[in-house]
């Protein structure tokens, strides 16, 4: 085995990766991937023996993957998929090895060191996210930068040029069967493709184009967009990318017009294309940079960054759907005698909302605007308050047994009935079930 391949396939090295997809999927909804993921952990440690035998011998091949369409904002779609459990170890652990920080390691990697370690380049790797990419634009702005660009490419993923990604790795990376590996997981095939049927086009099923919802397509969009980062990035220009989306700064707008036509010319050598300024789509703008724009769901100024108007909208919308779905759903409380089972009350309704929050607000705790994050809690107290208002008038109104259905306590006479039925044969003490009790 190779010097890369054998670190890869090491049962500790199965293990960690097992670990961060289990974590990851602890709380999917998707009920395939729950499964899987029970599965797994009936007997993980027998299942990764099995991968480990599968990857050294040869015989480990990727499953074809769940499929779906989602709707962008803007009212296109956009193809996903979703990998199997095991397939997401093996893509885990392949991006552990090339990620490693270990030199023994990183000296097998040839050229895939400067695209790992592009200072502009951000998504794919640990430290290098949202919060990284944003402090990189401000800096600019900071310095030398007067005017900026902002703009993403249309339909990247399906546009990979996975050929040449390819062509990259087997030059560089001085371990074959891991690169080969590393090819096979960036192909696509559908688990379900009659039920995506209308959208087949959206998939990447031929030659070119990297599936999204892969592990391994962000790592082949950097390696697709290496020259970009290189040539967007000498003289007076800085281009700051988060995978598909860029910001171009400079010290004036002629500079970065000529920077924008760069990067045009170099998606186009791609056979990619992206958004224009002007051109109403409203994904692509060239602003005087003291004036703030939008970029990554933020809106950044020279003297800060908050939360942009629409992550700010999206966030409020979905609270007044999840609170308009609330009421919906409380007010059978109060219809009749309807017995509560699983269906949330007031309690698990205000714990998914103060889940929600709480995540939009570590997405952005970052931003260094925190009278923005004031604004928007003030927006929220507002809706809450109406909330609550409408719930007291219900609960006034409400038998003592509807009042815990709607409050989310359980209620014992809710508990569904189950009839006794005597046993097959004779268990003795150790077949026994008797009602929990306290000493």
């Amino acid at each position: 085995m190779g010097p890369l391949f054998t670190p890869f396939c090491s049962l500790e090295h199965l293990h960690r990766a097992w670990r961060v997809v289990r974590r990851q999927l602890w709380q999917t909804g998707w009920h395939p991937l729950r499964e899987q993921l029970a599965e797994f952990e009936r007997q993980p440690i027998a299942r990764l023996q099995r991968l480990q035998a599968e990857l050294q011998e040869g015989t480990f091949r990727f499953q074809p993957r769940l499929a779906y369409v989602k709707r962008k904002s803007g009212g296109s779609r956009r193809g996903v998929t979703v990998p199997g459990v095991t397939d997401r170890i093996v893509q885990r652990a392949l991006l552990a090895v090339l990620q490693s920080p270990d030199p023994r390691l990183r000296r097998h990697l040839g050229g895939l060191t400067t695209v790992l370690d592009c200072p502009t380049s951000f998504a794919g790797t640990v430290g290098r996210g949202v919060p990284e990419a944003i402090a990189a634009v401000h800096q600019a702005l900071q310095s030398t930068a007067r005017m900026v660009a902002t703009s993403d490419v249309k339909d990247f993923f399906p546009h990979i040029p996975r050929s040449d990604v390819g062509e990259f790795l087997r030059r560089e990376v001085a371990d074959p069967r891991l690169v080969d590996l590393l090819c096979q997981g960036m192909e696509t095939e559908l688990a379900n493709p009659e039920g995506v049927q209308p959208w087949l086009d959206l998939f990447p099923l031929g030659p070119a184009g990297v599936a999204q919802g892969s592990l391994l397509s962000v790592l082949a969009g950097n390696i697709a967009l290496r020259d970009f980062d290189r040539r967007l990035n000498d003289g007076a220009l800085v281009t700051v990318r988060y995978l598909d989306d860029f910001a171009i700064l400079g010290p004036s707008a002629q500079a970065v017009e000529a920077g924008f036509q760069r990067a045009r010319d170099e998606l186009s050598r791609l056979g990619m294309s992206c958004y224009a300024p002007g051109d109403a789509s409203g994904k692509s703008v060239l602003v005087d940079g003291g004036q703030g724009f939008d970029f990554l769901g933020c809106r950044v100024h020279r003297q800060g960054i908050s939360p942009s108007r629409r992550a700010r909208r999206q966030l409020l919308n979905r609270l007044d759907r999840q609170l308009a779905q609330a009421r919906q759903e409380l007010s059978v409380w109060t219809a009749g005698e309807t017995r509560r089972r699983a269906e949330a009350g007031h309690a698990q309704w205000m714990a998914r909302i103060d889940q929600q929050i709480r995540g939009w607000g570590a997405a952005f705790r970052f931003v260094t605007n925190r009278a923005s994050l004031a604004q928007v809690d003030r927006e929220i107290d507002r809706r809450l308050a109406a909330f609550d208002a409408w719930y007291r008038q219900h609960v006034g109104s409400a038998s003592p047994r509807q009042r815990r259905r709607l409050r989310g306590i359980a209620l014992l006479g809710d508990t569904p009935p189950r009839s006794l039925k005597p046993p097959a044969e004779t268990g003795g003490a150790d077949g026994d079930e008797r009602p929990l009790e306290e000493d």
